[in-house]
């Protein structure tokens, strides 16, 4: 008789065929074995943190981390794009040179590029593809987004949500072409149309996705060489950070009926007297 799996087994094991699908796809395969757990962290939409589990061996293991709250609200593509965004990081400290702590590197920019997300400092063609705060937004003929369509048409799915999830605006899903112009895309990852110049402006800026990068473990090996930091740092530090980009200490808020926006400032109790609901801020 066939075993039953646990909701735990069910949840876990889509993240990581998801991992193991892209690993083999944009990555030859090359990436190690990660440890998958889910946070809660309010804004962050994931991290990859670098040997930050060990076993009575010694064997270091790197821990890859989505937020579920993110889940429900936000299309499959976009949970992969957090995920192959944190796969590059992994990559880079495997068999690469990370750049010093926070910045984005021309070699990571280069692997970026060739699994098919671009990155870019505004989340948008024109932006730069090195720095402090960086984002990517899909390239329309790159890898990763025919890697993605192969993964949703073999029945890819995110079998369980969180009942409360991270609420924002519902915006289209983008990529972008050579020429730089918007294509829309649906939920199964096929370009709809091409957007105006105007349309795009309309996406919301808490789209935006930055990242941030801290400094190997000690004692961890990477390319051969062992790490010696000082014995008072913490051999669990290495984290590489996705989260919506905080523009300012306001926040937006939206009515998930009319679509009305209000900006103010966080926990705020307001409504739409229209539809007779309280406003929700948006992420």
């Amino acid at each position: 008789m066939k075993k039953t799996k646990t909701p735990t087994q069910d949840s876990y094991e889509s993240i990581l065929q998801a991992y193991d699908f892209f690993n083999q796809a944009l990555f030859s395969g090359k990436l190690p074995k990660v440890i998958i757990t889910y946070h809660r962290q309010r804004r962050v939409m994931g991290y990859a943190s670098i040997a930050r589990w060990v076993n009575a061996k010694r064997e270091f293991v790197d821990e890859l981390a989505v937020n579920p709250e993110y889940f429900a609200q936000y299309p499959l593509i976009e949970i992969c794009q957090t995920l192959c965004h944190e796969m590059v990081h992994i990559w880079q400290a495997h068999f690469g040179k990370p750049g010093r702590r926070g910045y984005h590197n021309a070699e990571w920019a280069r692997k970026m590029k060739s699994i098919g997300l671009m990155p870019s400092s505004t989340s948008k063609p024109g932006g730069s593809e090195t720095g402090e705060n960086m984002m990517d937004y899909i390239l329309v003929d790159g890898p990763f987004l025919k890697t993605c369509q192969k993964l949703i048409n073999k029945g890819f799915k995110i079998p369980w949500v969180d009942r409360y999830p991270t609420f924002r605006q519902e915006v289209p899903i983008l990529a972008f072409s050579p020429e730089d112009e918007p294509i829309e895309l649906n939920k199964n990852c096929q370009p709809k149309k091409k957007l105006a110049t105007a349309e795009l402006k309309h996406r919301s800026d808490n789209e935006i996705i930055s990242f941030s990068f801290e400094d190997v473990p000690s004692g961890h090996e990477i390319n051969g060489e062992v790490l010696n930091h000082s014995e008072q740092s913490s051999e669990f530090q290495s984290t590489f950070t996705t989260k919506p980009a905080q523009k300012s200490g306001r926040v937006k808020y939206c009515c998930k009926s009319c679509q009305i926006l209000v900006w103010g400032k966080r926990n705020l109790r307001i409504s739409c007297l229209d539809c007779n609901l309280q406003l929700q801020e948006v992420t």
